[in-house]
């Protein structure tokens, strides 16, 4: 497989790997552009096709990741607006607390 072949192939790994998924579609885009330009022989097909299919595997992973982060996320904010405590006579006690709702950017 030629240099920049792999070079591309390898910043879209290093973007998804990064969790920047911008980025990665930048270098994924930069990488179908280039194979268009030039074409893909034969020969690096098996290459580039695994080197395709690590690429899926890791960014299911990385969304796998990150939903079960904001799932976390919302159980420690949901937690938090139902704080259990107990006063001097054992009695429990629930206050509710307002936390600000998470946004996203």
């Amino acid at each position: 497989m030629s240099r920049p072949l792999t070079d591309r192939l390898a910043a879209v790994r290093s973007a998804v790997i990064a969790g920047d998924p911008q980025k990665a579609l930048a270098r994924i885009e930069d990488f179908a552009e280039y194979a268009r330009r030039i074409g893909i022989a034969s020969q690096d097909r098996p290459r580039i096709d695994a080197a395709l299919a690590e690429l899926h595997v890791l960014a299911e992973a990385s969304l796998r990741g990150a939903k079960q982060a904001a799932d976390d996320v919302q159980a420690i904010i949901q937690a938090a607006r139902t704080l259990q405590t107990y006063d001097n006579e054992g009695r429990r006690r629930v206050s509710a607390t307002s936390a600000p709702a998470p946004q996203r950017f």
